[in-house]
């Protein structure tokens, strides 16, 4: 989730009973047909979005002024493609980056927790570099043919006639008739001829091939190592520089995440692990994965070419069932504001695209190339943010909620009950945030699960974990640096009191709004058994 923004409207703009974003008919509907029938267009959407948005930082975005308007838009997960650039760019995108959280904390008033995430390479191919003497791009033709080699000799040297592949063994993995894909599928090619280092290739559908573009091969599990020497590199970057989440690429099976785990040490034990599942074997293993991930990213480039585009929308939303039921974070990637990296508008496939991610359950969104190198990341994340407040404002949470209820084992324990019943207080009260006090995140991520209409305000004295929450919906990670009080119930007011007075000064709490409160009878994660409802007055003090 994130943060309150320069976009979003306050709620005090509207009347004492007005509620923007619950589009209450449709959300008290019995049935799915009701429930659509009653959606209203002339209803404004929430003053606040509850879908996190991912941005991968690059050439357009390195820059901490940027970075900055970012975070002002609704950035609350700034992510590294380690698959481009130098490991001291990303150094140095690491540091602009905290600079800009500091700097943004500063207009804001309050530490802003931005979560640095950095995606490994992982099981990538790539072609190699069209060679200085062609002006780039070059065309494959349909019908023609073109080699393949793995020599590298041709690392920079590729050409309309013979590509560079940067795996060693591609060739004699492959075999007569396989299909390979190019460059987002863009350009198709059937293997006709097989030699020691090289394949030749007829070309099915040609393109403008680039440098550095990726290679996939459909229906092959090709034999490479978890990771690479390159990945290496960059775990051991990773935890060095203490980055809040890695996302670990090509996972097909929970070993692939206890490999890294084991990679990264007693050192690196505090970042939160996501599996990036992009195959096909990863499809059928995702509930072993789910079991030791603390996140999911869905690949839908890779993961189509794997099972075919027709099936990707079974796939997209039974993973993203699976992940909800489980209670993992999951985020989609790839395709989903494709066309801001050259326009300042997007098409009406993408918005609608966006919106069914959000209906299908998605915690968080990734924005890859538009924020990257698109003409403008500011405005992407802005187009975005609104796109995600129109649609969850169509979600039947009603539904949902008595779905994921019934899916709780009994007997539940003490915090699971006290989850459900908050987020049942907060639908019938109508309330207009749920405040959560919490030492290891658990309580917070149990509420989202239910999902709640209204925002999420997770209170923690732990900057790293803060920053980690970003990755569940609702849940609006808030720091609490001051110095605790002896006494347990005192320590609790004055944090309820911290939550409550920021959510008013940032407009999405009004005077006489109802705030549910989750927390613990006393100190420890595992005493959660409180909830209680309790009402916003200017100068509020709870008791």
């Amino acid at each position: 989730m994130v943060w309150p923004t320069e976009f979003d409207t306050r709620l005090g703009e509207y009347d004492a009973m007005e509620l923007p974003g619950q589009q209450l008919s449709a959300a008290t509907a019995y049935s799915p047909l009701d429930h659509v029938l009653n959606l209203d267009i002339k209803l404004p959407a929430a003053c606040q979005r509850l879908t996190g948005i991912i941005a991968t930082i690059g050439k357009s975005s390195n820059d901490v002024e940027i970075m900055q308007r970012m975070m002002a838009a609704g950035m609350n997960i700034a992510l590294l493609n380690l698959s481009f650039g130098s490991r001291d760019e990303h150094i140095e995108a690491i540091k602009n980056l905290r600079q800009a959280a500091k700097n943004y904390s500063v207009v804001v008033g309050k530490n802003f927790p931005l979560a640095i995430a950095a995606r490994l390479p992982g099981r990538k191919i790539r072609t190699g570099n069209i060679s200085d003497t062609y002006v780039e791009p070059v065309e494959l033709i349909s019908g023609e043919s073109v080699r393949l080699t793995t020599d590298e000799t041709y690392k920079d040297r590729c050409s309309s006639s013979i590509v560079y592949i940067d795996f060693l063994h591609f060739a004699e993995q492959l075999k007569k008739g396989d299909i390979i894909l190019l460059d987002n599928e863009t350009i198709q090619l059937k293997v006709e001829v097989i030699s020691t280092t090289t394949l030749t290739c007829k070309i099915e559908r040609g393109g403008m091939l680039g440098s550095n573009k990726d290679v996939f091969v459909p229906n092959v599990v090709l034999k490479m190592p978890t990771y690479s020497e390159k990945d290496k590199i960059y775990i051991e970057m990773a935890v060095h520089h203490q980055l809040d989440i890695l996302v670990a690429s090509f996972v097909d099976s929970k070993n692939s995440i206890l490999e890294l785990k084991n990679a990264m040490g007693e050192k690196g034990k505090k970042i939160s692990i996501v599996a990036n599942v992009q195959t096909l074997e990863g499809y059928y293993n995702f509930d072993e994965i789910l079991e030791v991930a603390n996140g999911v990213m869905i690949t839908r480039q890779e993961l189509g070419s794997d099972i075919s585009p027709k099936k990707l929308v079974i796939a997209q939303k039974n993973m993203i069932a699976r992940a909800n039921k489980a209670n993992v974070p999951v985020c989609l990637c790839a395709h989903l504001l494709s066309s801001m990296r050259f326009n300042k508008i997007p098409l009406r496939a993408e918005l609608l695209d966006v919106a069914n991610c959000i209906l299908d359950g998605a915690d968080a969104l990734v924005l890859s190339a538009e924020t990257a190198i698109g003409i403008g990341p500011v405005e992407t994340i802005s187009c975005m943010a609104s796109a995600c407040k129109e649609a969850e404002a169509c979600v039947w949470t009603k539904n949902m909620f008595q779905d994921y209820v019934e899916k709780t084992p009994m007997p539940c324990d003490q915090s699971t009950a006290i989850a459900m019943s908050a987020v049942l207080a907060a639908y019938r009260s109508l309330a207009a945030a749920i405040v959560v006090v919490t030492s290891s995140g658990t309580a917070a991520f149990q509420v989202a699960k239910y999902r709640p209409r209204c925002p999420i305000i997770a209170v923690t004295r732990y900057a790293t974990l803060a920053r980690q929450m970003h990755l569940y919906r609702g849940v609006m990670p808030l720091i609490y640096e001051y110095t605790p009080e002896s006494d347990w119930q005192a320590y609790l007011e004055q944090r309820i009191n911290f939550c409550a007075k920021w959510a008013m000064q940032r407009g999405f709490v009004r005077v006489g709004d109802p705030i549910v409160i989750v927390c613990s009878w006393k100190q420890g994660s595992e005493f959660t058994n409180t909830m209680r409802i309790v009402y916003a007055t200017a100068d509020i003090n709870v008791t």
